[in-house]
């Protein structure tokens, strides 16, 4: 397929005429001999011209090239009809500083003239006539049928919104990375110069709460843009973990509409795009929202018996893993809105859950001591790890949990309630662990 050079152009005109910059678009209309020719909506634009709104009706021609001798038909019905609503002095500054007029003035002189000794008599008594009236409105349909010919409309944003699909699409084909910041104009991922790595020590922004407001649960959307929290009394906010102020840029956070559970929330987790967030309540209850919108997309009202602990959605987005207080593990399908598995085992409250980067196997800790990894599909428990065992015996502290590690898609990271982690692989082999000293 081809793209024309000029369709390029109307692009980039539409851009500047949505934004404003009128003296841009016009010098970029006369420098390429390329006019955009749209107005925003045709059949407002038709109802304009029906009904006299001029001022709209004009404003909207200016902005589009309409041939000279169509808008001499326009001006002329204008300058008719307030000479025959006696409103001389607009009519006189259309007939004598306009470019269409002036034109007309060159071009057709008795024409002109005729204008000219309408807007000097002294009377004019057939304003109101049926006749009259009847006349003027077969003259608006027909200067609305030959403005309509040149004119058109588009959909508005459409060079944000091509630019837009691109992007998607070559995050979908695997050519970008949807987490990493790209230069449009230069074609390529910003480059972001390697940080230390070194523990934090320096406090960034605070943000405070009501006493009966406290947060319960919390999770960074993935750009890092948006820190999710939810609250003792049910509700779930998005912030600028910046600025530490509400994201009010969110219209429905800015009107006050905020997503709620009808509990406590407990848990929160986004997908790996940041455009859902699904949050879990002391109820048991799963909802998963629109970030964008604070819209409710699925309802799970008994996704658990006891409080949800945990959650994580898959890669694919199509599923929600979340775990309880009931001690059971359950994936979730987003589009029926069911329960699609349920994997039990542990003998105490779950505490973390997360898929492994091939969505082959589910990772768990729990208040009962240990690791376990399951197989996705079947949903057997395929390895049993305690941790701590060889220094605690059957006491063994709990694992409260588990990390994925990048770049090592078969080891991940266990954190207990000792001085110790551990890094643990998918066989349930201990690769390494590391005790602070008190």
């Amino acid at each position: 397929m081809n793209i024309e050079s000029a369709d390029v152009i109307r692009l980039i005109e539409q851009f500047l005429k949505e934004h404003n910059l009128h003296s841009t678009l016009e010098a970029l209309q006369t420098e390429t001999g390329i006019s955009l020719n749209t107005v925003d909506n045709t059949v407002s634009f038709k109802d304009d011209i029906v009904k006299g709104n001029w001022d709209a009706v004009l404003a909207s021609v200016e902005q589009a090239h309409v041939p000279q001798a169509k808008r001499i038909d326009l001006y002329e019905q204008i300058i008719t009809e307030l000479a025959d609503l006696r409103d001389i002095s607009p009519a006189r500054a259309l007939l004598r500083q306009t470019e269409p007029m002036e034109l007309m003035r060159s071009a057709q002189p008795d024409r002109y003239l005729r204008l000219e000794q309408l807007l000097s008599r002294t009377s004019f008594d057939s304003a109101r006539s049926p006749q009259h009236t009847a006349r003027n409105e077969s003259r608006r349909l027909k200067i609305a049928e030959q403005l309509l010919a040149e004119v058109c409309t588009a959909p508005a944003s459409r060079l944000l919104t091509l630019l837009g699909h691109s992007i998607k699409w070559q995050q979908l084909q695997g050519i970008l990375s949807p987490n990493v910041p790209y230069d449009l104009f230069f074609g390529r991922a910003q480059m972001i110069a390697p940080a230390e790595d070194k523990a934090p020590c320096k406090l960034l922004t605070t943000i405070k709460f009501p006493k009966k407001q406290c947060p319960n649960s919390l999770a960074f959307s993935p750009d890092g843009a948006y820190l999710a929290t939810g609250s003792a009394d049910g509700f779930i906010e998005l912030w600028n973990p910046t600025t530490g102020k509400i994201a009010d840029e969110l219209k429905y956070q800015a009107d006050g509409a905020l997503m709620m559970m009808e509990d406590a929330v407990t848990a929160l987790a986004f997908s790996d795009n940041g455009e859902m967030i699904c949050s879990g309540a002391k109820d048991g209850k799963l909802k998963v929202w629109r970030s964008k919108t604070g819209s409710c997309a699925k309802r799970f009202p008994a996704a658990h018996s006891q409080g949800v602990t945990c959650l994580a959605f898959s890669r694919d987005h199509s599923q929600i893993l979340s775990g309880g207080h009931d001690n059971v593990l359950r994936i979730h399908g987003l589009k029926s809105a069911k329960m699609l598995k349920e994997l039990r085992g542990h003998s105490a409250s779950v505490t973390s859950a997360i898929f492994s980067e091939d969505m082959a196997n589910i990772i768990s800790t729990s208040d009962d001591g240990s690791v376990r990894i399951w197989d996705t599909s079947t949903t057997n428990c395929i390895h049993t790890v305690v941790p701590d065992s060889d220094k605690h015996g059957l006491s063994a502290p709990a694992t409260h949990s588990a990390l994925a590690i990048p770049g090592s898609p078969s080891e991940f990271v266990v954190c207990t309630k000792s001085p110790s982690i551990y890094i643990l692989a998918m066989d349930g082999s201990v690769r390494k662990s590391i005790t602070v000293d008190k």
